[in-house]
């Protein structure tokens, strides 16, 4: 009898949720609002989802991809990002009354399982995943499994110093890879270029058009994302790095990331391949199930 899921991506603004089977086939899906945070909403709406999902389906777990900081095995969260509900709280204790097995892991974790399972890197024992977003967030798999570091903190390439000065204070603020390659980054700036308010989708449209303040934006970005980037090629060396977040579905990106990271130092080409993630909007879902899986033991 095949068995069924209930997958929950937990997003600042969006909840993606789905019942996928083992081969992180999508039976039904869905989104919902997170709600806002400081009312202790949170859980209440994730068990909204899950029971809904029970009136249709006999559920054989809960597979949930989480921003911030995670203990796997415990279920407790250090930090969660934009949902603060769930900061200092252990998701499996919150939950247990589903009656379910329960497994999370951090979001990009699972952006990075997803490529590892079904993805771009299915023949990688060494590779790295960047997710541009509000944030720079990472994944890291060396020797053929994913590094979590002391605290799951390893992968917090958002923390990396891009540029400083004597200000050390504040440089994380001003000079971080988040503060200049993120897609928050680039909207801020554009929007501050062109003293109007404009999304990524608007950037790369005006661009296109010739468009002076959109390209200036996207030359900064560009540049801050390949320094990143060829920073991650000299520490790690690994056989790819896979670029993802919604940017990635530009793909002028990636190819404006390698002729930058050729200008700095073309030998690390030679190291590593930079690619597009292969999955978008799905990612969370499909790693957070393979994570799922693999805790319980049901893939190895």
């Amino acid at each position: 009898m095949m068995k069924r899921y209930a997958v929950l991506d937990i997003g600042g603004g969006t909840i993606k949720h789905a019942v996928m089977d083992e081969q992180a086939e999508t039976l039904k899906s869905g989104i919902t609002k997170t709600p806002v945070q400081g009312m202790n909403a949170t859980f209440a709406i994730l068990k909204d989802i899950v029971r809904e999902y029970q009136k249709e389906y006999t559920l054989n777990g809960v597979a949930m991809s989480v921003p911030g900081a995670v203990e796997i095995v415990t279920g407790y969260i250090h930090f969660a990002g934009a949902v603060t509900d769930l900061m200092g709280r252990n998701v499996k204790e919150e939950l247990n009354d589903l009656g379910l097995p329960i497994e999370l892991d951090n979001d990009v974790n699972c952006v990075t399982l997803a490529e590892k399972w079904k993805g771009s890197a299915m023949d990688c024992d060494n590779f790295v995943c960047i997710a541009a977003g509000t944030g720079i967030g990472g994944g890291i798999f060396i020797n053929g499994k994913l590094y979590r570091g002391r605290l799951g903190m390893a992968g917090e390439f958002g923390l990396m110093a891009l540029r400083f000065d004597n200000k050390l204070e504040t440089v994380m603020q001003r000079g971080s890879f988040s503060a200049l390659g993120s897609t928050r980054a680039l909207v801020e700036d554009a929007s501050v270029r062109m003293d109007f308010a404009v999304t990524g989708e608007d950037i790369f449209r005006l661009a296109d058009q010739g468009n002076s303040d959109a390209l200036a934006a996207l030359e900064n970005f560009y540049d801050a994302l390949a320094i990143g980037t060829a920073n991650l090629i000299h520490v790690l060396a690994p056989e790819k790095i896979l670029i993802g977040g919604g940017v990635s579905a530009q793909t002028v990106v990636v190819k404006e990331v390698r002729n930058r990271i050729a200008r700095i130092r073309k030998p690390a080409l030679d190291i590593t391949e930079v690619e597009s993630c292969s999955f978008k909007n799905e990612a969370g879902k499909v790693g957070a199930l393979y994570h799922f899986l693999t805790m319980q033991g049901i893939l190895s």
